[in-house]
Protein backbone atom coordinates (compact mmCIF):
# COMPACT_ATOMS: atom_id res chain seq x y z
CA UNK A 1 0.00 0.00 0.00
CA UNK A 2 1.18 3.51 -0.78
CA UNK A 3 1.12 6.15 1.96
CA UNK A 4 -1.02 9.13 0.90
CA UNK A 5 -0.57 11.12 4.12
CA UNK A 6 0.57 10.69 7.69
CA UNK A 7 0.09 13.04 10.64
CA UNK A 8 0.83 12.91 14.35
CA UNK A 9 -1.90 14.11 16.71
CA UNK A 10 -0.94 15.24 20.19
CA UNK A 11 -3.17 14.63 23.23
CA UNK A 12 -6.32 16.80 23.41
CA UNK A 13 -5.99 17.62 19.70
CA UNK A 14 -7.68 16.27 16.64
CA UNK A 15 -7.54 15.60 12.93
CA UNK A 16 -9.97 15.75 10.03
CA UNK A 17 -9.38 14.53 6.53
CA UNK A 18 -10.86 13.13 3.37
CA UNK A 19 -10.67 9.37 2.93
CA UNK A 20 -11.69 8.19 -0.53
CA UNK A 21 -13.57 5.00 -1.26
CA UNK A 22 -11.08 2.12 -1.27
CA UNK A 23 -8.48 3.95 0.80
CA UNK A 24 -7.42 2.65 4.21
CA UNK A 25 -7.36 4.87 7.29
CA UNK A 26 -4.94 3.59 9.94
CA UNK A 27 -5.26 5.04 13.43
CA UNK A 28 -2.35 4.16 15.72
CA UNK A 29 -2.23 5.05 19.39
CA UNK A 30 -2.56 4.15 23.05
CA UNK A 31 -5.03 6.77 24.25
CA UNK A 32 -8.75 6.89 23.70
CA UNK A 33 -9.64 8.20 20.25
CA UNK A 34 -13.11 9.58 19.53
CA UNK A 35 -13.93 8.74 15.90
CA UNK A 36 -16.60 10.10 13.57
CA UNK A 37 -17.20 9.86 9.81
CA UNK A 38 -19.46 11.72 7.39
CA UNK A 39 -20.43 11.03 3.79
CA UNK A 40 -18.49 13.65 1.85
CA UNK A 41 -21.33 14.56 -0.55
CA UNK A 42 -23.94 14.85 2.19
CA UNK A 43 -22.78 15.27 5.81
CA UNK A 44 -26.32 14.58 7.01
CA UNK A 45 -25.34 10.95 6.44
CA UNK A 46 -22.95 10.14 9.26
CA UNK A 47 -21.53 7.21 11.22
CA UNK A 48 -24.10 5.85 13.65
CA UNK A 49 -23.22 3.76 16.71
CA UNK A 50 -26.70 2.23 17.02
CA UNK A 51 -26.88 1.03 13.39
CA UNK A 52 -23.34 -0.32 13.69
CA UNK A 53 -24.27 -2.35 16.79
CA UNK A 54 -27.44 -3.69 15.16
CA UNK A 55 -26.00 -4.69 11.78
CA UNK A 56 -22.95 -6.37 13.33
CA UNK A 57 -24.99 -7.91 16.18
CA UNK A 58 -22.15 -6.82 18.44
CA UNK A 59 -21.43 -4.10 21.00
CA UNK A 60 -17.70 -4.10 20.30
CA UNK A 61 -16.58 -3.56 16.69
CA UNK A 62 -13.46 -5.41 15.56
CA UNK A 63 -11.85 -6.98 12.48
CA UNK A 64 -14.46 -7.94 9.88
CA UNK A 65 -17.17 -5.61 11.18
CA UNK A 66 -18.54 -2.70 9.19
CA UNK A 67 -19.43 0.83 10.29
CA UNK A 68 -22.90 1.96 9.19
CA UNK A 69 -24.51 5.35 8.66
CA UNK A 70 -27.68 6.73 10.19
CA UNK A 71 -29.29 5.95 6.81
CA UNK A 72 -28.33 2.23 7.15
CA UNK A 73 -25.56 2.31 4.56
CA UNK A 74 -22.10 0.76 5.00
CA UNK A 75 -19.36 3.39 5.37
CA UNK A 76 -16.21 1.52 6.40
CA UNK A 77 -14.94 -2.00 7.07
CA UNK A 78 -12.47 -2.86 9.84
CA UNK A 79 -9.62 -4.70 8.12
CA UNK A 80 -7.24 -5.12 11.07
CA UNK A 81 -7.57 -4.52 14.79
CA UNK A 82 -4.38 -4.44 16.85
CA UNK A 83 -6.39 -3.63 20.00
CA UNK A 84 -7.94 -7.13 19.99
CA UNK A 85 -6.55 -9.01 22.96
CA UNK A 86 -5.95 -5.78 24.91
CA UNK A 87 -9.47 -4.45 24.98
CA UNK A 88 -12.65 -3.61 23.10
CA UNK A 89 -13.53 -0.50 21.11
CA UNK A 90 -16.61 1.24 22.48
CA UNK A 91 -19.96 2.08 20.88
CA UNK A 92 -21.60 2.91 24.22
CA UNK A 93 -20.09 6.15 25.49
CA UNK A 94 -20.59 9.71 24.36
CA UNK A 95 -17.87 12.18 23.50
CA UNK A 96 -15.00 12.53 25.93
CA UNK A 97 -13.85 15.65 24.08
CA UNK A 98 -17.02 17.11 22.55
CA UNK A 99 -15.70 20.70 22.50
CA UNK A 100 -12.60 19.60 20.61
CA UNK A 101 -14.63 17.58 18.11
CA UNK A 102 -16.96 20.54 17.55
CA UNK A 103 -13.96 22.79 16.93
CA UNK A 104 -12.62 20.32 14.36
CA UNK A 105 -15.98 20.11 12.64
CA UNK A 106 -16.66 23.87 12.65
CA UNK A 107 -16.23 24.07 8.84
CA UNK A 108 -19.17 21.64 8.58
CA UNK A 109 -21.28 23.96 10.77
CA UNK A 110 -21.70 21.17 13.32
CA UNK A 111 -23.42 22.02 16.61
CA UNK A 112 -23.58 20.03 19.83
CA UNK A 113 -27.23 19.17 19.10
CA UNK A 114 -26.35 17.40 15.83
CA UNK A 115 -22.93 15.99 16.81
CA UNK A 116 -23.14 12.20 16.34
CA UNK A 117 -21.91 9.88 19.08
CA UNK A 118 -18.40 8.63 18.34
CA UNK A 119 -16.84 5.22 18.27
CA UNK A 120 -14.37 5.16 21.17
CA UNK A 121 -11.25 3.53 19.78
CA UNK A 122 -8.84 2.00 22.30
CA UNK A 123 -11.40 2.72 25.06
CA UNK A 124 -11.66 -0.34 27.24
CA UNK A 125 -15.02 -0.44 29.00
CA UNK A 126 -16.98 -3.20 30.67
CA UNK A 127 -20.75 -3.59 30.76
CA UNK A 128 -21.93 -5.49 33.84
CA UNK A 129 -24.91 -7.85 33.87
CA UNK A 130 -26.81 -5.05 35.60
CA UNK A 131 -26.04 -2.74 32.65
CA UNK A 132 -23.45 -0.56 34.40
CA UNK A 133 -20.69 0.80 32.20
CA UNK A 134 -17.27 0.96 33.87
CA UNK A 135 -13.75 1.62 32.72
CA UNK A 136 -11.41 -1.35 32.62
CA UNK A 137 -7.67 -1.08 33.20
CA UNK A 138 -5.60 1.09 30.90
CA UNK A 139 -5.06 0.18 27.27
CA UNK A 140 -2.07 -1.41 25.57
CA UNK A 141 1.48 -0.77 26.80
CA UNK A 142 2.63 0.09 23.26
CA UNK A 143 0.76 1.82 20.41
CA UNK A 144 -1.60 -0.40 18.40
CA UNK A 145 -3.43 0.23 15.13
CA UNK A 146 -6.86 -0.20 13.63
CA UNK A 147 -7.23 -0.20 9.83
CA UNK A 148 -10.54 1.01 8.37
CA UNK A 149 -11.28 0.73 4.66
CA UNK A 150 -13.59 3.43 3.28
CA UNK A 151 -16.54 2.05 1.30
CA UNK A 152 -17.67 5.53 0.22
CA UNK A 153 -15.96 8.94 0.04
CA UNK A 154 -15.77 10.25 3.60
CA UNK A 155 -14.75 13.10 5.84
CA UNK A 156 -13.29 11.48 8.95
CA UNK A 157 -12.59 13.17 12.27
CA UNK A 158 -10.72 11.98 15.34
CA UNK A 159 -9.97 13.50 18.72
CA UNK A 160 -7.01 12.17 20.71
CA UNK A 161 -8.86 12.22 23.99
CA UNK A 162 -6.88 10.49 26.73
CA UNK A 163 -8.83 9.64 29.86
CA UNK A 164 -6.70 8.63 32.82
CA UNK A 165 -9.07 5.85 33.91
CA UNK A 166 -9.10 4.09 30.51
CA UNK A 167 -5.97 4.95 28.58
CA UNK A 168 -2.46 6.29 28.56
CA UNK A 169 -2.62 10.01 29.19
CA UNK A 170 -0.27 12.07 27.13
CA UNK A 171 0.08 9.50 24.32
CA UNK A 172 0.40 10.68 20.74
CA UNK A 173 -1.63 9.15 17.88
CA UNK A 174 -0.67 8.71 14.24
CA UNK A 175 -3.17 8.99 11.41
CA UNK A 176 -2.13 7.40 8.10
CA UNK A 177 -4.09 7.16 4.84
CA UNK A 178 -3.07 4.40 2.44
CA UNK A 179 -3.96 3.76 -1.18
CA UNK A 180 -3.98 -0.01 -1.80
Amino acid sequence: MNVISEETVSPQNGWTGNVNSGQVLRITGRSVIDFNAFKREDIREFFDTARTRIYNLNLYPTKGHRLFSKQNNPMMRILEDGFAGFGLHDLQSGHGCADGMLSLLAPLEMTFENLPDPMGLFRNLDISQEGRIRPKPKGPPEPVSIDLEAEIDLICAIMNCPASETSASGAYATITIFQP
